[in-house]
């Protein structure tokens, strides 16, 4: 009789200390690390009864298996992993680590450290050396076990040593940059700068202008110079702090002077384009032309065409001559103008005459193509596909399926074969015509078969991401982020979070309050889908205010 799998999602590393109460500088470490322990334990029994809600419903999910003990535990060592948090790897341990503690072929996991004063076993207090004392190395060693047949898997880690204040500053000295608006630089500044608040290492870094009349102190205001001034040149200075320690960075800028009119007008000039229809060019026009009314120096810009029955003056119309009378060429003049300043751009084009019917019916179907969705292709085939129903040129076009059942006519319903059955090969026939004439194409496509739930859940798990907002990061949320509830392969995804004050299971986020130190978090995803589960978990460092 096959047995049923049992896996308790709240045995995951669910618990985090917070990682202001594991800094070595705390005036009072032991007291500060049991607190730190009393509210992790307090927020656990809060996420309680979500995870006996995610427990049942993955035991719900998974159905039996004819996997042996000794294939799932050799399964779940092969895909055994630490997760880290933020930046850290297995040679740079800083912070707390998620240590699963179930395998998702149902193997339950325990771990030993070998110094527990460094790593804990659970891996939720990380204890860096003291200045001074140099990195420590620690075995993490896993015990995967299912039933009688047992297994053992080892990680190497390195604990770095703690940071002193003068190389928090030092670090996050070398990581202070400005970010310039699109198109600026250091010697070319024209719009605002973003200028950063804080060092990846948590200095605070504050910032002052040589000119806050050019630049504000925050960067968010330029001033420019007006034309003939000449450019400004400022400088900005960054003081980066830690506890006791600073340091200033200066960046030089060079501000430049406000357009003249003339100026404004030959720069709009330089970058006006006109952008023709897809597969037309200034030698071949087929279609409307899309002509800038604006340059993007504020210069506006106004357009003549020397044949408005051809193609008219906002470049909308274009009326192709009739077959056998020849192409036609036309003249665009487009006039800039900014205050009392003008130019004038010209473009010679060409309106290709008409096609005969034969010359639409070969040119479209030259062209012709099936849109796929997603990531498809004529080789891989799991969804509806877009069937165009006329051509550029004009062509009727009609979809005849070799296996309708697979794929409909129009291409709007695909049939995948069951898992095991195999992929299935159909081939879409195009009829094109136009007038009195006609041609075919074919195109052979291979629908795939259904993934099995195994490998819907693998799918999804590899392509699970947790949406962050603009500038953040998983070492840097500061604002409520976007959880899946499923995956592009079908698979339903619950989240656990080991900090509910602080990351809700619904992805917003109360960041802690100034002076309490920053957060991390375990994000845990439970992917299911039929008789298949399996988890990821996402490590977060949430700043403090």
């Amino acid at each position: 009789m096959k047995k049923k799998i049992l896996i308790c999602t709240a045995a995951f590393t669910l618990l985090m200390t917070g990682a202001a109460y594991a800094k070595a500088d705390h005036p009072n470490k032991h007291e500060a690390k049991k607190t730190g322990l009393e509210n992790a334990l307090e927020r656990g029994k809060k996420n309680d009864t979500a995870r006996e809600a995610i427990r049942r419903a993955m035991e719900r999910k998974l159905q039996h298996s004819d996997l042996t003990e000794e294939q799932r535990v050799e399964a779940d060592k092969k895909k055994l992993e630490i997760t880290f948090g933020g930046t850290d790897s297995a040679n740079h341990v800083t912070q707390p680590l998620a240590l699963p503690l179930v395998g998702s072929h149902g193997s339950t996991i325990s771990w030993t450290s070998s110094h527990t004063s460094v790593i804990s076993n659970d891996g939720l207090t990380v204890n860096r050396p003291a200045v001074g004392q140099g990195d420590a190395a620690v075995t993490l060693t896993a015990t995967i076990r299912y039933g009688e047949t047992t297994a053992v898997k080892t990680f190497h880690l390195i604990v770095k040593q703690q940071t002193t204040d003068a190389q928090r500053v030092a670090a996050d000295k070398a990581a202070t940059a400005i970010t310039f608006s699109s198109g600026d630089t250091t010697d070319s500044v024209t719009k605002p700068l973003t200028l950063p608040a804080s060092g990846p290492n948590g200095s605070t870094i504050t910032w002052t202008s040589s000119n806050a009349s050019i630049i504000t102190s925050d960067g968010k205001t330029v001033n420019r110079p007006s034309a003939g001034q000449g450019d400004a040149a400022v400088t900005l200075t960054a003081t980066i702090t830690y506890g006791t320690v600073k340091d200033t960075k200066t960046f030089a800028l060079t501000v430049k002077q406000s357009f003249t009119d003339a100026q404004r007008v030959a720069a709009d000039k330089a970058t006006l384009a006109v952008t023709f229809s897809e597969g037309d060019t200034a030698s071949s026009i087929t279609r409307p032309l899309t002509l800038p009314v604006s340059g993007p120096n504020g210069s506006a810009v106004t357009w003549i065409s020397s044949n408005a029955s051809v193609i008219s003056n906002d470049g909308k119309i274009v009326n192709r001559p009739a077959v056998g009378s020849g192409d036609a060429s036309v003249v665009l003049s487009a006039v800039i103008t900014y205050g009392s300043s003008s130019d004038i751009k010209t473009y010679t084009l060409t309106v290709k005459q008409q096609l005969t019917d034969a010359q639409r019916v070969a040119a479209d179907k030259e062209a012709l193509a099936i849109v796929y969705g997603g990531s498809d292709s004529a080789s891989a085939v799991t969804q509806s596909l877009t069937l165009p129903a006329s051509g550029v040129n004009g062509s009727a076009i009609t979809w005849v399926s070799a296996n309708p059942f697979i794929i409909s006519n129009d291409g709007k319903t695909v049939n995948r074969p069951v898992a095991g059955q195999g992929d299935a090969t159909v081939v879409l026939n195009a009829i094109i015509s136009a007038g009195g004439y006609s041609d075919a194409k074919s195109f052979t496509l291979t629908v795939k078969q259904q993934l099995t739930d195994a490998q819907k859940v693998a799918a999804d798990k590899e392509s699970l991401a947790i949406v962050y907002g603009e500038a953040q990061s998983s070492s840097n949320v500061t604002g409520s982020i976007t959880l899946p509830a499923k995956g592009p392969y079908g698979s339903n995804v619950q989240w656990v979070s080991s900090n509910t004050s602080v990351v809700a299971s619904d992805g917003t986020v109360s960041r802690p309050a100034a002076g309490s130190g920053d957060a991390s978090v375990v994000l845990t995803a439970v992917l299911t889908s039929g008789g298949h589960a399996d988890t990821k978990t996402f490590v977060l460092t949430v700043k403090q205010k």
